[in-house]
């Protein structure tokens, strides 16, 4: 992460957000760049909000089990996909997050 830049509330927010795996045009002012980054994250939860409840409302649908069993499945298979994937996503955040809080010299 050398290339943090800007004033000390950006670069903190860079660094945390680079944990993160999160990538944004930081701006260099602090401030700016909360702003924008509480936006992305908005934008992106309230898409995937409305993407699962579109899924859980089509799962709901009594018509779904008049569509073919492989449309069924491909549908389900999506669903269980996405809940592995976050769950692996968050183990593997929760692991990263460990070894940077690990104390210096511990194994």
């Amino acid at each position: 992460m050398s290339n943090i830049e800007g004033d000390a509330l950006s670069r903190l927010i860079q660094l945390q957000a680079g944990r993160y795996d999160i990538r944004l045009a930081w701006k260099g002012r602090g401030v700016d760049d909360l702003i924008e980054l509480c936006n992305a994250h908005a934008v992106k939860a309230r898409m995937a909000k409305h993407l699962w409840t579109g899924m859980r409302e089509l799962m709901q649908m009594s018509e779904i089990k008049d569509i073919p069993e492989t449309l069924q499945a491909q549908i389900y298979s999506i669903i269980l996909h996405a809940q592995a994937l976050v769950d692996m996503d968050n183990d593997d955040h929760a692991r990263r997050l460990a070894n940077i809080n690990k104390p210096k010299g511990a194994a």
